[in-house]
């Protein structure tokens, strides 16, 4: 009969590999951001074009 596996702890990281490790989280997240209303602003102004063209 096998024997349970314990849970393996991941590596703990310095103190720089943190500070580097948020610094890029908080990089990613500004550039989803960026994208993010760039993509509400096309939606946008498309919703704003189909209602103030004349339809046929």
């Amino acid at each position: 009969m096998p024997q349970p596996q314990l849970p393996v702890e991941a590596p703990s990281m310095s103190k720089e590999e943190e500070v580097e490790f948020y610094r890029r989280r908080r990089g990613r997240n500004i550039g989803m951001l960026v994208v993010l209303i760039a993509l509400v602003v096309i939606f946008f102004f498309i919703t704003i074009a189909k209602l103030t063209t004349p339809g046929p």
